[in-house]
C-alpha cells in the first residue's frame, strides 16, 4: 500500500524559496531545486557538476517560473523542473527560517 501525501494547491515562490500551501491548509517552505544546486556547488564533495551554477545569481530565478500544478499535486516551474507531491511535503518546512538559511 503507498503512501498518501498532501497535495499542493498554490505556490509562491520569491528568490529561489518555495512557499506551498496544502489541501490540508498547512502552508510549508522549501528551496527549489536551482537554489539546492546553487548551495551545493560550494560543496567539495556535493559540488560535481553543478559548478555551473556558480555563474548565475540566484535571486533572480524566480521571475517567470510559471508554476503549474497539476491535478495529482505535481508541481512544475520553467515547464521543465517537477516536484513531486511526496518531494514537496518531505522536503519543505513548517518555517521558513528552516530553509532560508545558507
Amino acid at each position: 500500500m503507498s503512501e498518501t501525501f498532501p497535495k499542493a494547491t498554490e505556490v509562491r515562490m520569491a528568490a529561489n524559496l518555495l512557499a506551498i500551501t496544502f489541501d490540508n491548509g498547512q502552508t510549508r517552505y522549501m528551496r527549489s531545486h536551482f537554489m539546492k544546486d546553487y548551495l551545493d556547488a560550494w560543496s567539495p564533495s556535493r559540488g560535481k557538476g553543478k559548478r555551473s551554477n556558480l555563474l548565475v545569481d540566484p535571486a533572480w530565478a524566480w521571475e517567470g517560473a510559471d508554476a503549474k500544478i497539476s491535478e495529482d499535486g505535481t508541481l512544475t516551474l520553467f515547464d521543465k523542473d517537477t516536484y513531486t507531491p511526496e518531494e514537496l511535503w518531505k522536503n519543505s518546512k513548517e518555517r521558513i527560517d528552516e530553509v532560508s538559511g545558507v
